[in-house]
């Protein structure tokens, strides 16, 4: 008998929570855009694969703020998108210019003219005082078109169904009027209404299994004591220790009341922020009545070892069991390739192919499997990653539901069937603690502003107790002041501190933690202590740098001298700001330039990279050009060139120290005087894809025609 392999989804949803309590207003638009983009239609499509039954991990945080929405909580953005642009003053002209445009350009900025004729006219890399000479030449009507096109590039395409008259808007495509401009807007709160009911129906329904997170997504170990950081990183050094374990049971408790309360009953299941869990934390979920949770494979992997137990082919493949003082709770482990496939690198791909490499990998692990009952356990974030493929993912995932709906080797299972179907569970004695990246805590206590975080969210919760012990009858108070240490508490604000994630709104997050900190002063009525004023996030440095002249460097794989490649573009890969977590970057930095006669590349690793030619690595360098996909493929360990569609003819390599690359410009046809180069590059190890340059979008690369050097002659 053919015993179908178990596949299940779960789909994590979650912002971090973006109001400034003391204002009622939202700092940052996320939740609004991606209300009308992702989180709606995701459940939704479940409606035409009744064969595919999948989790969603709603966290409260989340939650809350679309309902704060829906009765009437606005943010900065929404407050200029409704203006009349007669009636902004410059500071507001500049503010739009500068952040409208805040989506991912190849697929929502520049399929549409008018939007990407707006992006072009404003400049792809400018700041807000370079705007502020500019921004006159906008017209009014142009402006009216940048508030339309950036609300409505965030809506999802399916919605074009129950709102017609946003498709008409859409199909218009400039030159908006007033009340056009507002039915986008009202659209949004009307979407954001759709979205809590078709949950709690489809969950009603038995369509999908509803699991939550810690209210406003905590690492909850951390929280339970920070010393626990120093198990999973031996050499981190804390000059403090924050631990607060009534926190970490606040945390959870207020998120099952918050379920309870609005979908009438607890969900079975925990997926704790970014996977990050404990012995103690564990001990709470089962305490707290929670059936079961979920984490990264690594960190199955590390109990097994710390217990002394093998690691075998189905190790991942199977829920586990842990007997805690409060009773069993079982767990399930994440497949971190198959959840990164999807999350990372078939943005690029065909639909249809991708699809079918994603049931190729399947097979793989069923075929290496016995007929014993086994399960393969997809989690990863159900929202932004579908701004980096066309369609919004749409094709993808219609064609995977599909082939999946149609496949009797595999059924698509909520976990806890899956908990019912396999009996034969291992128990395992204790947790590694860590979290689903890197198996330990590095992104949130590993970086000296993070620690600088952590004290400051230390100071301000010790000063809230000893107000608290002498004002207890200040009750209203003293739960607004909790709740602002609470939201402190959340995992997204040490996401951004540190160089492991960068992103636009660096300076925003820093200044919104800091906000939620003195806030609880504020609250309680004391001055707030300096230390909270000062910017823990350092000022945010450019992820590109243009050329500004030609280059002639020698292909040695050294860094020859200072000169040799002054004058190229750079992409410091540190600073690239990413909403996921893949992995370690194993290239860190890219420069590339010319002369009229060469292209060049170099990419820098953090240590040697002639330690690549030792392992199977390969570059592939894909160039982009209407229905072409031309490729130059660098095999780093067997020294030689592939190729599509371009002459490898005097196209010269080097690997030492760093990585560089010599490419003609007459090898590659498309490539002409005063064209865009469009191309992706990847890090390859045994074929596999393990890093994408850049992780969003594409490079974007001008070639020069005879002026360059006129043009951006320097001394």
């Amino acid at each position: 008998m053919n015993r179908p392999l178990f596949i299940t989804f779960l789909w994590h949803m979650h912002q971090p929570y973006y109001k400034n309590t003391e204002t009622n207003k939202f700092i940052l638009p996320w939740v609004r855009l991606h209300g009308v983009k992702d989180y709606y239609d995701m459940v939704a499509i479940l409606r035409n694969y009744p064969e595919i039954k999948q989790n969603f991990n709603l966290v409260p945080s989340l939650l809350l703020q679309i309902e704060e929405y829906i009765n009437g909580v606005t943010d900065i953005f929404w407050d200029l998108s409704i203006k009349r642009p007669q009636d902004l003053d410059e500071d507001e002209r500049v503010f739009i210019l500068y952040n409208f445009f805040m989506a991912n350009w190849e697929t929502m900025v520049k399929p549409y003219p008018r939007y990407s004729f707006l992006l072009s006219k404003r400049g792809k890399n400018t700041t807000p005082d370079e705007i502020k000479k500019i921004h006159k030449k906008f017209s009014d009507a142009e402006i009216r078109d940048l508030q339309v096109w950036f609300n409505l590039t965030w809506i999802d395409k399916d919605f074009f169904i129950i709102f017609p008259e946003l498709k008409t808007i859409f199909e218009k495509g400039e030159n908006f009027s007033e009340e056009e401009k507002n039915f986008v807007l009202e659209s949004h709160l009307k979407i954001l209404k759709l979205i809590i009911p078709e949950y709690k129906n489809a969950w009603n329904d038995g369509r999908i299994e509803l699991s939550t997170s810690p209210f406003y997504h905590p690492i909850l170990p951390l929280i339970y004591n920070t010393n626990i950081a120093k198990q999973c990183m031996p050499g981190i050094k804390l000059d403090f220790n924050f631990s607060y374990p009534e926190d970490a049971e606040a945390q959870i408790k207020k998120a099952c009341n918050y379920f309870i309360e609005k979908f009438g009953k607890q969900p079975l299941g925990i997926w704790p922020s970014e996977g990050s869990v404990s012995i103690d934390v564990v001990k709470i979920f089962a305490q707290s009545g929670f059936k079961w949770f979920a984490t990264d494979e690594e960190i199955l992997k590390e109990t097994l070892l710390m217990d002394g137990q093998k690691i075998n082919a189905d190790t991942i493949y199977k829920p586990y069991k842990l007997n805690t003082e409060y009773g069993e709770i079982q767990c399930i482990f994440r497949n971190h390739f198959l959840s990164d496939l999807i999350g990372f690198t078939y943005q690029s791909w065909n639909p249809d192919e991708a699809s079918d490499n994603f049931i190729y990998e399947l097979y793989k692990i069923k075929n290496s499997l016995d007929v014993t009952p086994r399960c393969v356990n997809i989690i990863l974030d159900g929202e932004n990653a579908w701004e980096n493929y066309e369609n919004d993912g749409k094709d993808f995932l219609h064609s995977l539901y599909r082939k999946l709906s149609n496949n009797s080797d595999f059924k698509v299972v909520p976990i806890n069937e899956v908990l019912n179907y396999i009996q034969d569970k291992s128990e395992l004695k204790n947790i590694f603690p860590g979290s689903w990246i890197n198996k330990d805590f590095y992104i949130w206590i590993g970086h000296e502003q993070d620690k600088k975080a952590w004290k400051l969210l230390k100071k301000a919760r010790e000063d809230l107790v000893e107000w608290q012990k002498i004002n207890t009858h200040e009750t209203e108070k003293i739960k607004k002041a909790w709740e602002s240490i609470y939201i402190a508490e959340g995992s997204d604000w040490n996401w951004w501190y540190g160089d492991d994630h960068s992103s636009k709104n660096d300076t925003e997050f820093d200044n919104l933690y800091r906000l939620h900190l003195m806030n609880v002063y504020k609250i309680i009525g004391l001055d707030v202590p300096p230390v909270f004023y000062e910017p823990i996030q350092k000022g945010p440095q450019a992820f590109e740098m243009l050329p500004t002249r030609f280059i002639t460097p020698v292909i040695d794989g050294e860094d020859t001298s200072y000169f040799e490649w002054r004058g190229a573009g750079v992409y410091d890969l540190k600073k690239e700001g990413v909403s996921m977590h893949q992995m370690d970057k194993f290239i860190e930095k890219v420069y590339y330039g010319f002369n009229l006669e060469y292209f060049y590349l170099r990419f820098d690793r953090n240590d040697s990279a002639v330690r690549l030619i030792d392992q199977k690595f390969s570059l592939l360098i894909r160039f982009f050009d209407g229905e072409r996909k031309e490729f130059i493929k660098i095999n780093i360990s067997d020294n030689n060139i592939e190729s599509s569609g371009i002459d490898i003819t005097n196209i010269f390599f080097s690997v030492k120290n760093i990585i560089e690359i010599s490419i003609p410009f007459n090898n590659v046809s498309h490539l002409m005087a005063g064209k865009e180069v469009k191309c992706s590059v990847f890090v390859l190890k045994d074929d596999k894809e393990i890093q994408r340059i850049p992780e969003k979008g594409i490079l974007r690369i001008y070639v020069p025609d005879r002026d360059f050097f006129l043009y951006n002659w320097k001394v």
